[in-house]
């Protein structure tokens, strides 16, 4: 199956759009698809809508994002609803999501509040990804 992506109007980001199902939660999330990114994470203020903050989470580990130090808390095991061409629903279970947290400097917050769904994300589910940006078409394929 084929879950359709979409393209920002300069065609250089590439968008997933989802729902996670967490502890009875459903969590709408944009995600940009970025194959540079060895992590998939949602934003901290995105689930802090759903009353799920990053101090009640396990700290997982921490990384480089725009030259920024992001950490990252573990939300666990979830389920990434995705929807097809013919707006079916395609579940994707994920073992390992994480959550970011807005990094504090000597200036204040720096905000970016930003989720990525990552390399971790398409070789845990053994999905491929094709992207032609010329055509603004892409999308992620599930092997069934």
């Amino acid at each position: 199956m084929k879950i359709p992506l979409d393209f920002n109007k300069s065609g250089d980001r590439i968008f997933a759009f989802a729902n996670i199902i967490f502890s009875n939660h459903m969590i709408p999330v944009v995600f940009i698809v970025d194959t540079g990114s060895p992590e998939t994470f949602i934003d901290e203020f995105v689930v802090s809508k759903f009353r799920i903050l990053t101090k009640n989470l396990k700290f997982s580990n921490s990384m480089m994002m725009g030259g920024t130090k992001v950490g990252l808390y573990s939300l666990g095991k979830v389920t990434v609803n995705f929807r097809n061409g013919n707006k079916n629903l395609i579940p994707v279970k994920f073992d390992n999501l994480k959550v970011s947290q807005t990094s504090w400097t000597k200036a204040g917050t720096v905000y970016s509040s930003t989720s990525i769904l990552g390399m971790n994300f398409l070789l845990e589910n053994k999905l491929s990804l094709f992207v032609n940006p010329d055509r603004r078409e892409g999308y992620i394929e599930t092997i069934n």
